[in-house]
C-alpha cells in the first residue's frame, strides 16, 4: 500500500482560511454597523448611559456616595470622568464574538461562549470605569496611563485570551465526542 500523497494547501489550511474570512467578514459587519446613524444616535448613547449608571451603582454600593451621574459622566466635587465612545468595551466584545462565531466548532458550543464572554467583558468594563473614576479622584497622575495604556491593552488581551481558552476547550470537547462515538 502506497503512502498518501502530499495534502493540498486547501486540505492543510482550509479551516484556518475559513476562520480568517468569516472573522474578517464579521468584523467588517461590526464596523459597518457602528457607522450607521441608528447605532451612533440610539445604541451608543443608551449603552454609555447604562455603563455610567452601573458604575455609579457599584461606587454607591462600595460606600462611595459622593458621586452622581450626569448624562455619561461620573461627577463629584473631587473629580469627574466622562464615559465616551471607546470606553464601552464594545469593540473588544465584537472581537471576541467574531472570533467565537468564526471558530470551527458546533453552534451550540458558541452561543454560551458569546453570552458569557459578553457579560464578562461588560462587567470588567464597569470595573474599568470605576477604577478610572477613583484614579481621577485619588491618583490623577496615573489616570492617563491607566486609561490609555493599561486598560485598552488589557481589554484586547482579555478578549483574545478568553477566546483562546474557550476555543481550546471547545475543540477538545468536540474532538473527544468524535473519538467517543463509533
Amino acid at each position: 500500500m502506497e503512502p498518501p500523497g502530499p495534502r493540498s494547501w486547501m486540505d492543510a489550511h482550509g479551516r484556518d482560511l475559513r476562520f480568517l474570512i468569516v472573522f474578517a467578514l464579521l468584523m467588517g459587519i461590526y464596523y459597518a454597523a457602528t457607522t450607521t446613524a441608528a447605532v451612533k444616535e440610539r445604541f451608543f448613547p443608551w449603552y454609555l448611559t447604562l455603563n455610567t449608571e452601573a458604575s455609579v451603582g457599584v461606587l454607591h454600593a462600595s460606600g462611595v456616595d459622593y458621586v452622581n451621574r450626569v448624562h455619561h459622566s461620573l461627577n463629584s466635587s473631587r473629580g469627574s470622568i466622562t464615559v465616551e465612545r471607546g470606553c464601552d468595551a464594545v469593540e473588544p466584545t465584537a472581537l471576541f464574538v467574531a472570533a467565537v462565531l468564526a471558530s470551527p466548532v458546533r453552534m451550540m458550543a458558541k452561543l454560551p461562549a458569546v453570552l458569557v464572554g459578553t457579560l464578562v467583558l461588560a462587567t470588567v468594563n464597569v470595573v474599568r470605569i470605576v477604577s478610572l473614576f477613583l484614579s481621577a479622584v485619588y491618583w490623577r497622575p496615573a489616570f492617563d496611563i491607566l486609561h490609555l495604556d493599561v486598560w485598552q491593552a488589557a481589554f484586547i488581551l482579555l478578549a483574545i485570551v478568553m477566546w483562546a481558552l474557550w476555543a481550546s476547550w471547545a475543540v477538545r470537547r468536540q474532538t473527544g465526542r468524535i473519538h467517543a462515538t463509533p
